[in-house]
C-alpha cells in the first residue's frame, strides 16, 4: 500500500500488484487480486468470496479495463462494499482502491415489509405525500421499478441489500424518488422489516444558498460588454466537424460569460468522433431528427413553473437551417432573452459532451446519451437541461441517476441579485412633477419590463382581476395597465395575467396581500404564455396604489426596469457554472464506473472536480494569469471579469497568498481566521486550488494547447485534464482527498510512463498532500497534512550542504549558496517557476508551524536572491539565497523544484 494512504479498518488502495499468472480475463484478475489481498482492505478472503462486477469497460489508450465489484451475502449486494481493481493490459492490477466490509450473518434474511410498504416510507420519512396508486410496474432480481405514484418525476426504483448498521447487515431496500415537488433526487434505505430510514442521500448536487447570501451583490454591476469587446484571443473549433451547416449565438468556448466576449455566431460546432450525426440526431441516420435544442446529448428547454418538464413551446427552433441566433441585450432583464439563453445552454452542455468524450468519458463510461451508436455502455440517458428553472434563485443543481441509462437532469436558475445592493428589479413611476415611484418585482412566466418602458399608462384598478368582470366597463382602450390584488386563493397570479392580457392591457401590476417583500409570480406554463409583463408590488405600496386610482382621475404611471438595477442575469450564460453542473455527472459515473453513486463522506470533492473541470476548460492564458485571482462564477455575482472573487471563498491562485488552502484547512476551524469550510462546497473549493496547481504546473512543464480536441499529451492543460480524468475512474468509491491523489498520480504513471510522476508529487506536496499526508477515514477532522515529495523524486543539494533532515546552521541574514547538478541538463530554466522556496518548520520535528499569522500553514514563500541563477561548464548550478535577519531563532525548509519535477530539499537553522 503506498505511503500516505492509511485507511480506516476496511478502506484501502493498492498499486501495482502482481495477479495470479492463472487468471486471464480481468474480472478474474480482479477477483483474485481481492482475495490475495484482502487484509490490505481490513478483510478476510472469505468476506470477498462473493462478489458481482457492477460495471467492467476499458479506457481507450491505456488499455486499462476498469473492473468494479461489489461484495454480496446471501445472493444480495451489501452496501458500501465496493471496490475498483484496474487491470492494465499486461494483465497486472496497476492501483485499486475501495471500502470492504467484515460480512457478519445478518439477523434476517426475510422482508416483512413488502416493496410498495418500503416506498410508502421512504415518502413518509421525506415529508412527501403519500404515494397514490402505488403498482409495480418491472422485476428483475432484487431491483423492482414502481409507478411513480404521483411523488416522483420518474419511475420509483427499489432494490433489495443488506445494509450495514453498527456490526451487523440489515435486509434493507433502497429507494430512489426523482421529486416532483423540488430539485432532489432521493436516494433512501429503508429497513425491510421495521420501515426504519437507515440513510438517506440526495443525488442532486446543489451550489450552497448559506455561502451564497453573503456574496450576492458584494460588487456593483459593471457595464455590459461593448460590441467587439473583450474577443477571446483564440476559437475553439473541432478540427473534425459536422458540417451539418448548424450555427449557433453564443458565449464560445473558451469565454465563461459575458464578461469575457460577445456573443458570437459559431458554425458546425459538433465534433464527428463524439457526435457523429451532429447535436440534433437520435436515429443514428444522416439528418437532423430535430429542429430545435434537442438532440442524442441534451433537450434544452425552459422550466419555469419548475415541474420538472418542458415549457410549452420552450426548445427556441433553428428551423431547416438548424441557425440558432437569436437577439439579446443583457442589459434587460433575463426573461427578455430566453431563447438566446436556452441556445447557449444547449451549446455548452453539447461542448461538454464532445470534449470530454476525447478524454474518455465516452459511451462505456456513462456518458450521456440518448443513442450511444452501438458503441456500448447504458443509452437513453441524455442530460435534460432546464433554463430559467423556477425552482429557485442564485443557483443551479444536477442530479445523476445511479444506473447508466438514467436521465440526469440539469437546473440552471436566474440570478435577480440583491435588493440591498440593487433595490428591487422594476419600477412603476406615477406621471406628474410629484409622482411616487414604487418598487416592484419580477415575473417568471412573462417577459419582463424593459429599459424603455411602457410609458404614459393608465392604472385601471381591477380587484382579484380573475374575470372580466372584475374589471370597469369604462377601462381606456388602450395603454392601460392592470393594477389587480394579490393571493392565489380567487384564482392564479397567471389567469390574472391572461384575463387582462385579454382585455387589452399592456402589463399587469399585483399588490401584494401580506406583509414583507413582494412575491416572484409563478405560473404553469404547460400552454401559451402571456406576452405582457406582470410585476408585483408590497402590500403597502398596493395599498398607496389603489389609492390613487381611487381618488381620481385615473393617474398614468410608466412600468420600466429599475435604473439602479444592472438586470437580472441568467445563469445559462455562465458557461463556468453550466460546465461545474455538468461535472458533477462527470465525477458521479466515473467514480466507482457506471451503475452506481458513491460519492460519499465528509472528504468528497465532487464539487473540486466541477469547478477544476469548469476551470481547466475554459482556461485562457490571454486572461489568466496563473498567479493572480480567478473566480468561480463572477458574472452571475454581478462582477465584472474573471479575476473576482465569485462564488467561493476565496479566488483560485497558485499563489499562496491569494489562495492558502492546504490540506489541513479541510478540520474545523482550519480556515482562515479560525473558520470552517463549508461541506461541500467550501472543501470543494480547496481541492479544486490543489488541481488548479497541477495544471498550471503542467502547462509550465509542457506549454499551453487551446486546442481542446488535441491530444492528451500535446499542452500541460490537456494532460491535467486527461490525468483527472483517467483518476476519477481509478480512484473507486468514497475517496477522500489522499485516495484522490493517489489516483491521479497512478494514472498518469499508467498514461504517461511515469513523466509526470514527481511533477505531480511536487504540485501535491505544496498544498499538504504530500507523500506522507494521512488521510484517516472520510471523516473532515482525522487527517494529518504532509509537505514531502515521494522519495523517488528527492535529489539532494551539493556540500557544504548537508542533506535532510539533518539541520544546516546558518546565520540569519547571510548569503547561502545552492549548488546542484541535474543530470547533465545546464539550460537557466532548469527550476520551475517561484522555485525555490522556502517555509517555516519545527526545529525539533521539522513539522510546519504556524508563527502567528491569520493563515492555517506558513506560505512557501519565493527566496530572494542576491544575483541570477548560473551554471558552470561541468553543469553545477548556483543559486544565491539571501537570508532575513528576522529568521533568527527559526528554522525553515528550502524546496527547489526541477523542471522534470524532482526535488532538491533542506532544513536550515538560523542563528
Amino acid at each position: 500500500m503506498p505511503r500516505g494512504l492509511v485507511p480506516a479498518l476496511t478502506t484501502a488502495a493498492v498499486l501495482a500488484v502482481p495477479a495470479a499468472a492463472a487468471a486471464q480475463e480481468p474480472r478474474d484478475i480482479a477477483r483474485d487480486y481481492l482475495k490475495q489481498n484482502a487484509a490490505q482492505f481490513g478483510v478476510t478472503a472469505a468476506d470477498v468470496a462473493d462478489t458481482t462486477i457492477t460495471s467492467q469497460y476499458v479506457t481507450a489508450g491505456t488499455g486499462v479495463t476498469h473492473v468494479n465489484l461489489n461484495q454480496r451475502y446471501n445472493g444480495l449486494d451489501v452496501a458500501g462494499g465496493h471496490v475498483t481493481v484496474n487491470v492494465g493490459a499486461d494483465k497486472q492490477v496497476k492501483y485499486a482502491a475501495g471500502r470492504l466490509l467484515k460480512v457478519a450473518p445478518a439477523a434476517s434474511t426475510t422482508a416483512t415489509l413488502s416493496v410498495t410498504g418500503a416506498v410508502e416510507s421512504a415518502a413518509d420519512e421525506l415529508g412527501l405525500d403519500e404515494p397514490e396508486r402505488l403498482s409495480v410496474v418491472a422485476r428483475r432480481g432484487a431491483e423492482t421499478t414502481l409507478t411513480d405514484g404521483g411523488i416522483s418525476s420518474a419511475p420509483i426504483g427499489a432494490k433489495q441489500v443488506f445494509h450495514p448498521v453498527g456490526d451487523e447487515l440489515r435486509l434493507a431496500y433502497q429507494v430512489t424518488i426523482d421529486d416532483a415537488t423540488d430539485a432532489h433526487l432521493w436516494f433512501v434505505t429503508i429497513d425491510a422489516r421495521t420501515g426504519e430510514e437507515l440513510a438517506r442521500d440526495d443525488w442532486t448536487d446543489h451550489d450552497d444558498l448559506d455561502e451564497l447570501e453573503s456574496r450576492l451583490g458584494r460588487e456593483e454591476a459593471p457595464a455590459a460588454p461593448k460590441a467587439g469587446a473583450f474577443q477571446s484571443a483564440f476559437s475553439l473549433a473541432s478540427p473534425n466537424p459536422v458540417n451539418d451547416g448548424s450555427a449557433y449565438r453564443v458565449i464560445a468556448w473558451p469565454a465563461e460569460s459575458p464578461n469575457d466576449a460577445v456573443r458570437s455566431l459559431v458554425g458546425n460546432p459538433a465534433d464527428s468522433l463524439a457526435s457523429p450525426f451532429g447535436w440534433h440526431d437520435v436515429n443514428g441516420a444522416a439528418g437532423a431528427d430535430f429542429s430545435t435544442t434537442q438532440g442524442n446529448n441534451v433537450h434544452a428547454y425552459l422550466d419555469q413553473d419548475a415541474n420538472n418538464a418542458p415549457d410549452f413551446d420552450s426548445s427556441p427552433r433553428g428551423g431547416a437551417a438548424l441557425r440558432f441566433d437569436f437577439a439579446a441585450d443583457l442589459t434587460e432583464h433575463a426573461q427578455n432573452y430566453r431563447n438566446a439563453a436556452v441556445t447557449n445552454l444547449f451549446y455548452s452542455n453539447n461542448m461538454m459532451h464532445d470534449v470530454l468524450h476525447r478524454f474518455g468519458f465516452d459511451e462505456v463510461a456513462g456518458n450521456f446519451q440518448a443513442n450511444n451508436y452501438n458503441r456500448g455502455g447504458g443509452e437513453g440517458d441524455y442530460v435534460r437541461a432546464e433554463a430559467q428553472d423556477g425552482n429557485g434563485t442564485n443557483n443551479a443543481n444536477f442530479g445523476t441517476p445511479a444506473q447508466d441509462g438514467g436521465t440526469p437532469r440539469m437546473q440552471m436558475y436566474v440570478w435577480p441579485g440583491s435588493t440591498t445592493t440593487f433595490g428591487q428589479p422594476n419600477v412603476l413611476t406615477i406621471k406628474g412633477k410629484d409622482g411616487p415611484s414604487f418598487g416592484a418585482g419580477w415575473s417568471r412566466f412573462t417577459p419582463a419590463p424593459t429599459k424603455a418602458g411602457l410609458a404614459n399608462q393608465t392604472l385601471v384598478y381591477g380587484g382579484n382581476g380573475c374575470n372580466d368582470a372584475a374589471f370597469p366597463s369604462s377601462r381606456p382602450a388602450k395603454k392601460w395597465i392592470a393594477v389587480v390584488d394579490g393571493g392565489t386563493t380567487a384564482c392564479s397570479y397567471l389567469q390574472r395575467v391572461l384575463v387582462a392580457q385579454a382585455l387589452g392591457a399592456t402589463a399587469v401590476v399585483v399588490a401584494h396581500d401580506a406583509a414583507g417583500n413582494p412575491p416572484v409570480l409563478t405560473g404553469s406554463m404547460i400552454d401559451e404564455a402571456p406576452v405582457i409583463p406582470a410585476v408585483a408590488v408590497t402590500q403597502a405600496d398596493g395599498t398607496a396604489i389603489k389609492a390613487l386610482i381611487a381618488a381620481g382621475p385615473a393617474p398614468k404611471a410608466t412600468l420600466a426596469k429599475s435604473p439602479t438595477h444592472p438586470g437580472i442575469r441568467d445563469g445559462d450564460l455562465e458557461n463556468g457554472i453550466i460546465l461545474h453542473e455538468y461535472g458533477h455527472g462527470v465525477s458521479n459515473r466515473l467514480t466507482g464506473g457506471p451503475g452506481i453513486n458513491c460519492l460519499g463522506g465528509n472528504e468528497q470533492a465532487g464539487e473540486g472536480w466541477s469547478d477544476f473541470l469548469a476551470l481547466s476548460l475554459l482556461m485562457d492564458p490571454t486572461k489568466d494569469d496563473p498567479n493572480g485571482p480567478r473566480g468561480m462564477g463572477p458574472y452571475a455575482l454581478f462582477q465584472p471579469d474573471r479575476q473576482g472573487a465569485g462564488i467561493r471563498p476565496r479566488p483560485y491562485s497558485r499563489n499562496m497568498e491569494i489562495q492558502p488552502f492546504t490540506y489541513d484547512s479541510i478540520k474545523t476551524g482550519g480556515w482562515l481566521g479560525g473558520a470552517t469550510l463549508a461541506l461541500p462546497h467550501g472543501l470543494g473549493h480547496g481541492w479544486a486550488s490543489v488541481l488548479y496547481d497541477v495544471t498550471w504546473d503542467l502547462v509550465d512543464k509542457y506549454g499551453f494547447n487551446p486546442n481542446l480536441y488535441g491530444s492528451w499529451n500535446s499542452g500541460g492543460n490537456l494532460r491535467a485534464i486527461q490525468y483527472v480524468i483517467d483518476g476519477l475512474k481509478f480512484q473507486g468509491c468514497n475517496p477522500g482527498l489522499v485516495a484522490a491523489r493517489s489516483a491521479i498520480i497512478a494514472a498518469a504513471e499508467v498514461r504517461s510512463g511515469g513523466a509526470d510522476t514527481c511533477t505531480l508529487w511536487a504540485s501535491f506536496a505544496r498544498r499538504g498532500l504530500g507523500y506522507s499526508a494521512v488521510q484517516g477515514t472520510t471523516d473532515r477532522n482525522d487527517n494529518a497534512e504532509a509537505f514531502d515529495t515521494h522519495p523517488s523524486c528527492v535529489r539532494t543539494l551539493q556540500s557544504p550542504t548537508l542533506p535532510e533532515p539533518q539541520l544546516n546552521e546558518v546565520t540569519a541574514g547571510d548569503r547561502v549558496q545552492l549548488r546542484f547538478t541535474a543530470d547533465g541538463y545546464r539550460e537557466l530554466d532548469v527550476l520551475t517557476k517561484g522555485s525555490p522556496y522556502s517555509r517555516q518548520v519545527d526545529c525539533t520535528t521539522l513539522q510546519t508551524v504556524t508563527p502567528g499569522q491569520t493563515a492555517i500553514t506558513p506560505r512557501p514563500l519565493p527566496i530572494p536572491a542576491l544575483g541570477e541563477l548560473r551554471v558552470n561548464d561541468r553543469g553545477m548550478f548556483v543559486f544565491p539565497w539571501r537570508t532575513d535577519a528576522a529568521w533568527a531563532g527559526t528554522c525553515r525548509e528550502l524546496v527547489a523544484t526541477e523542471r522534470t519535477g524532482k526535488q532538491y530539499r533542506a532544513y536550515y537553522r538560523f542563528t
